[in-house]
């Protein structure tokens, strides 16, 4: 499963927090570009009542998840714009991805880094007691999946063993309705990478399963007609 991964640096010291509790807003965590497509963008919002400095790093790496690892940066595949932008409280933009890469049927992932930095970003001793006030520096971390040029969209589904592949080359999320009356909040949600198999005992017996891909909702299955 993709790894959302939100960290607030104070300093040298770092902690994770909840993306919820950001003053800086970049969407979904996950974020696609289509294999129609060299291009994708970003939309950040400043939440803060002050002014802020967003700037981006991205990193391939070979797959999203724990185990995941840097690979080696080819010169010109994936190039953004700006490398930083100055917004005023509520006020947003957009960064630009240009993929300049191979075209054919591997997906590609890489972290894309969010820096918001105050722009008075200092620490100061106060005399009374001695104790430093620091101005933190939050960083986002997110995925950028670029789509293999050549895809191929293909799942397998076995009720009765309470399994579902994704048999294609591009990932998707797939979504388990427990039961007809449920929400979408309260279904289970995974995110299928190329050859992932998901063995889940709610397969067996779920009322209603989803797939989004590219932003469309495919249905798998509907016990609730």
């Amino acid at each position: 499963m993709f790894r959302k991964i939100t960290k607030y640096i104070c300093i040298a010291t770092a902690f994770f927090i909840s993306a919820h509790s950001q003053a800086i807003y970049v969407g979904s965590l996950t974020f696609s570009m289509t294999p129609d497509s060299r291009m994708v963008t970003k939309y950040v919002i400043n939440n803060n009542k002050a002014t802020r400095l967003y700037r981006i790093t991205a990193v391939p790496i070979d797959t999203p998840g724990q185990y995941e690892n840097k690979t080696q940066a080819v010169d010109g595949e994936l190039l953004f714009s700006p490398r930083q932008i100055t917004l005023q409280p509520g006020e947003g933009d957009f960064f630009k991805f240009f993929y300049n890469g191979p075209k054919d049927s591997k997906e590609r992932y890489y972290r894309v880094a969010f820096e918001e930095i105050p722009l008075l970003n200092q620490t100061g001793m106060n005399n009374a007691n001695g104790k430093a006030s620091i101005i933190p520096v939050i960083v986002i971390d997110t995925i950028l999946v670029v789509r293999p040029r050549n895809t191929h969209f293909k799942w397998m589904y076995n009720r009765q063993a309470g399994t579902f592949k994704n048999s294609g080359n591009t990932w998707f999320k797939l979504l388990i309705k427990p039961d007809c009356e449920a929400t979408e909040d309260e279904s289970d949600a995974w995110y299928m990478r190329p050859g992932d198999t998901l063995q889940h005992k709610t397969l067996e017996n779920s009322a209603n399963i989803f797939i989004v891909y590219n932003d469309r909702f495919i249905k798998v299955t509907d016990e609730c007609k």
